[in-house]
């Protein structure tokens, strides 16, 4: 196994540890534990708990991205739209953990200065593919006349609280009920 094989082992293991017990199991005893490494070990691949942290964050926005990307295929407008939510929302196995993460570590990202600077370039990227999806939308004679950019910002607020509410009640904010929301949200557009 390779240096960059071992980080995302490491990477991984750190998910799985927030996933199942919180921000608070992810110390380094329990993340070299649950990677299969001696805690001392876990140095020749990051400087310390606040980078794996940081790689754990930067991970979820890349899995996300990647999954969108390979989801979306040559979908556009709305149908691009739809794919690229459901790639967000948690809805799925693979996508609520990936918010339970995210939730975990959105409090670090409020304090630590590479964590918001992940988070802001990932939903400057998130709100300009949602925009060119909204304006294909209205090009393609889906959509009627409405601000996008106003559009985007309460799409992407009602996801992150899918992704909160879908993690803290999944009962109530379960896949079905989040699906309807965004194809009611989509439809009045």
């Amino acid at each position: 196994m390779d240096h960059d094989e071992r980080r995302r082992a490491i990477t991984a293991a750190t998910w799985r540890l927030i996933a199942a017990k919180g921000i608070d199991a992810a110390n380094m005893r329990d993340i070299a534990t649950e990677a299969g490494y001696t805690n001392g070990a876990l140095s020749h691949y990051f400087a310390g708990k606040d980078e794996i942290l940081r790689t754990a964050f930067e991970h979820v926005f890349e899995a996300t991205n990647r999954r969108i990307d390979e989801a979306l295929g040559d979908a556009t407008g709305f149908d691009a739209l739809r794919i690229f939510c459901r790639e967000v929302m948690p809805t799925t196995e693979e996508t609520l953990l990936e918010a339970r993460i995210a939730v975990s570590l959105w409090q670090r990202a409020m304090y630590d200065e590479h964590m918001d600077d992940t988070n802001h370039r990932s939903l400057v990227s998130w709100r300009a593919r949602m925009a060119e999806f909204l304006e294909q939308a209205r090009a393609e004679g889906d959509a009627g006349d409405f601000d996008v950019e106003l559009a985007v910002e309460m799409l992407l607020n009602m996801m992150m609280g899918m992704q909160i509410l879908g993690v803290l009640t999944p009962d109530d904010t379960t896949a079905d009920r989040q699906f309807e929301m965004l194809d009611r949200f989509i439809a009045q557009l």
